[in-house]
């Protein structure tokens, strides 16, 4: 049964109309921590749950409880990654594994390619150590900064910056 709200509409002053509306419910939260732990990949996690992986990560920044159920599924996720990536590397030995080794046939991390894996172990790697990603920072510049600047480049091209205009 779909909800019902209560909304103005087409020049009356309340209404009861079904909602359409689709909440980042409880429910939608653990579908997506779920797939997010059996894979480290936010975006296809999103998208299991049915939705934008840019409402997952809001959900992240504003719902502390949430981030931490985040985390902890990350933790989980790459582990997993890890046993994914040895136990195609054992594969490709022709070695016999053990049966402790094998992972669960039902696992949504199995249908991974390698590659994928491999850079999200090395991604999720980086960030659970605390190492950002390459490359400086952007960072937003003061006025002063910016008018400094400015007034040094300008002036390397002979234009005259300040009050008023340079008399002769």
């Amino acid at each position: 049964m779909a909800k019902l709200r209560i909304i103005p509409n087409k020049r009356r002053e309340m209404q009861v109309q079904e909602t359409r509306r689709k909440l980042f419910d409880a429910k939608a939260k653990r579908a997506f921590l779920d797939h997010f732990a059996a894979t480290c990949n936010a975006s296809a996690a999103a998208r299991a749950a049915g939705f934008d992986y840019r409402t997952a990560f809001r959900h992240r920044n504003e719902d502390p409880e949430f981030g931490r159920k985040w985390e902890e599924a990350l933790r989980i996720g790459y582990a997993r990654l890890e046993e994914l990536a040895v136990s195609q590397a054992i594969a490709a030995l022709d070695w016999e594994q053990p049966a402790f080794l094998e992972a669960p046939q039902d696992s949504a991390a199995l249908k991974l390619d390698p590659a994928m894996a491999l850079q999200l172990l090395r991604e999720h790697k980086r960030g659970l150590a605390g190492v950002p990603k390459p490359g400086r920072m952007p960072a937003a510049a003061t006025n002063a900064e910016v008018i400094e600047a400015l007034t040094k480049r300008l002036s390397a091209f002979g234009v005259h910056v300040g009050g008023g205009r340079k008399r002769k």
